[in-house]
């Protein structure tokens, strides 16, 4: 969760500083943290608008009471059994498709939710149904008493109902029922957007990734299924739907609940009258953070967190420190993607390790959330040009060349736009005029003479004319930096067909 080099720093910087310090180190339990603190802040994050609002604008009701009655899937859902890896050429298809089949009430659920404007799940076990509770469709917010501990196991829920809605898509799909398939697909693609927008960092990124995950199925869902999709159907999809997933700088806000909880969790470890570390609160709410994937480390961790608060800034300063990082990424979330400003390194990461260690510790870097960012944009133009590219071929019967323009009759030209490119130039595309290979991270697939080649620049903003794809949409860590991002042909499609992904 937090990097190395400030858990190096901590240590090599604080404790020959104090070592000499004779510290007695009570290590609280979680239940000694105020429940009243837990409770005010459970009412700031649900007066949120992406919480508040008529029950007709909510989405959750909808989408969760179906999902309480959804039959046991075939596997779990997990690694090996997920929206990336259902399909009807998979092991053990006709198991998954008579799951799919088997749960109608949740495939109406979602295509119900599409029109909403918000999720709406409130935060705080307490403010969901007991069945909720007992399902884990929670957002629970002071697990155990602790304001620096929260868990989010509705995100469980979402997977499955993603697996789902993936697996009744193929399975309308492969049963003939096309435009049954196309709208359950489009109205997956609008319940994910409503979860890109939930307020906590980890909902956001695993809302995103899920979201850019299904666009790349969509893709391969236009190339199997070429000869049944009319360019009606694939125009409208291209210039109606798909644009208005929104993923810019002014509609895919920032999460703002993790300052919200950082902020209180800072006042409660500190004294009000000082302004200084409270130190058995100090070493209890951070050794706690800093533990939670090693709790036998937690006694050393609470020892060094006594230290920590013996140099620590005040209470002031750290409040001020808080905000000065978070304004500091608002201010970079909302410029253009290559502004100047971004060249110079974030408050986060000038923020000093030891002396604002407690700033550190509540919250996590978002670095990563600007870089799915893009992707997602990546996956949602370019799904928009592959959309346009397949009306073309519809009409024409092959792709269009490299000098003819498809966006007035069957894409935006908005949609053709890099996030990756430094002049926020097009997408770069060509019709392939000989054999080309494309490497990935799981093997080699070629192109042939006549085929569509569209990608975007990815991370390094190099353009490597598509000879290699970077992957990581599903990964936790880093978005791969090397190579381009292939949006089309679908390369999952291409694998499976050439044997190099099952």
């Amino acid at each position: 969760m937090f990097s190395e080099a400030l858990h190096r720093a901590v240590r090599a910087t604080v404790v020959p500083a104090v070592a000499l310090a004779a510290v007695s180190i009570p290590v609280l339990s979680c239940s000694d943290a105020r429940g009243d603190d837990i409770d005010d802040v459970i009412a700031e994050l649900n007066s949120s608008p992406t919480v508040t609002g008529t029950e007709d604008a909510k989405s959750y009701t909808l989408l969760f009471d179906a999902y309480l009655d959804v039959t046991r899937p075939p596997s779990p859902v997990g690694v090996d059994f997920n929206l990336m890896t259902i399909h009807p050429g998979m092991s053990g298809w006709s198991d998954v498709s008579s799951w799919a089949e088997s749960n109608p009430a949740m495939a109406d659920a979602i295509i119900a939710a599409k029109d909403r404007k918000i999720v709406g799940l409130p935060y705080g076990a307490s403010s969901v149904p007991s069945a909720y509770r007992s399902a884990g469709v929670v957002a629970e917010i002071g697990v155990d008493g602790s304001l620096a501990a929260r868990s989010f196991p509705y995100l469980d829920a979402v997977r499955t109902i993603s697996a789902f809605a993936t697996a009744e898509t193929y399975r309308r799909l492969e049963a003939g029922e096309i435009q049954a398939g196309l709208d359950l697909a489009m109205a997956h693609l609008a319940v994910l957007r409503q979860f890109c927008d939930r307020e906590f960092l980890v909902e956001k990124s695993t809302a995103i990734r899920l979201l850019s995950a299904a666009l790349t199925n969509l893709r391969d869902v236009f190339y199997t299924y070429s000869g049944q999709l009319t360019a009606e159907q694939l125009t409208r999809i291209g210039r109606t739907e798909i644009p208005y997933l929104r993923p810019g700088r002014g509609k895919l806000l920032m999460p703002e609940a993790d300052r919200v909880v950082a902020a209180a969790l800072l006042e409660q470890v500190f004294d009000a009258a000082t302004g200084s570390p409270i130190t058995d609160k100090f070493s209890s709410s951070f050794a706690g953070i800093q533990s939670a994937d090693a709790p036998f480390t937690r006694f050393g961790a609470a020892r060094r967190w006594a230290m920590i608060a013996e140099v620590h800034s005040s209470l002031d300063a750290s409040q001020e420190r808080l905000t000065l990082v978070f304004d500091d990424w608002w201010r970079r979330w909302r410029i253009q993607e290559y502004d100047q400003l971004l060249d110079i390194e974030p408050q986060f990461g000038r923020t000093n390790p030891v002396r604002y260690a407690a700033v550190l510790y509540a919250i996590q870097d978002i670095q990563d959330l600007f870089k799915q960012r893009n992707r997602l944009i990546v996956e949602v133009n370019g799904t928009a040009m592959a959309a346009g590219l397949c009306a073309y071929k519809a009409v024409f019967g092959n792709y269009p060349n490299d000098s003819e323009k498809i966006y007035a009759q069957f894409v935006r030209k908005s949609s053709d736009t890099d996030p990756y490119d430094l002049t926020f130039g097009a997408m770069r595309y060509r019709q392939v005029s000989a054999r080309t290979s494309i490497d990935t991270s799981l093997g080699r697939v070629w192109l042939e003479p006549g085929d569509a080649l569209l990608y975007s620049r990815g991370e390094n903003n190099a353009d490597d004319r598509g000879s290699t794809h970077t992957a990581g949409i599903m990964s936790e860590g880093t978005l791969g930096v090397d190579g381009d991002v292939i949006v089309w042909p679908p390369l999952k499609a291409y694998g499976r067909a050439q044997g190099v992904i099952d």
